[in-house]
């Protein structure tokens, strides 16, 4: 049986897939790539328009795109996406990781790329706005915040979080937010994320 294949590069969406990769033992050859050399191929074109990563090729053949999909096809093939959570955690769980790819994801990318969605006249502007919203998002987050996102109990959506915060955390987004800057701390000793993070440095190397 052929494994899945992984398209991405470090420090993107890739690494949430990554994790949800490890945490159930799926098997999967990574193939670094950007948004550009998707663009530049003919063959991943037609299976993958937009140019988007992440992207997986599943063992039978077919492509998919968009994070949140690609994690609810591993959690729907693993028997996950019903876990061990109650029914009001189990909708909490969709209602966070519905947010975290439809919301904050999407205003992150405002913040550190306003040159692909407005002229360069607007660009500060734009950048403002969306550090306004980010600011109310995570304070949103912080108010539903536990020992992790859905009470004491890790979840994907928690590495999920955690990669979106890894990049907000560099711009020091976190500092006024005590509970979710102990998250994020927390969570970067996690041995998933420590294996893989070391997994992206050992290929680096190649």
């Amino acid at each position: 049986m052929n494994k899945y294949q992984v398209f991405g590069r470090p420090e993107t969406g890739s690494d949430i897939i990554e994790y949800v990769c490890h945490e159930l033992s799926i098997d999967y050859d990574f193939i670094e790539m950007d948004t550009d050399n998707i663009k530049h191929s003919t063959d991943l074109q037609k299976h993958n328009p937009l140019g988007r990563v992440p992207m997986i090729k599943l063992p039978n053949g077919d492509y998919l795109i968009e994070s949140l999909a690609i994690i609810y096809h591993f959690l729907d093939k693993n028997n996950q996406l019903n876990s061990s959570f109650n029914d009001e955690e189990q909708a909490k769980f969709h209602e966070v990781m519905a947010f975290m790819s439809s919301s904050l994801y999407p205003v992150i990318l405002l913040f550190y790329h306003p040159d692909q969605y407005v002229s360069a006249n607007n660009e500060n502007d734009l950048a403002d706005k969306a550090k306004e919203i980010i600011n109310i998002y995570l304070g949103f987050l912080e108010g539903m915040m536990g020992l992790y996102l859905i009470g004491d109990k890790i979840s994907f959506a928690d590495f999920y979080l955690f990669t979106l915060l890894s990049w907000l955390e560099e711009d020091s987004f976190l500092e006024n937010y005590s509970k979710l800057t102990k998250f994020y701390n927390k969570m970067r000793k996690n041995q998933t994320i420590m294996f893989i993070k070391e997994k992206q440095n050992e290929r680096k190397k190649k």
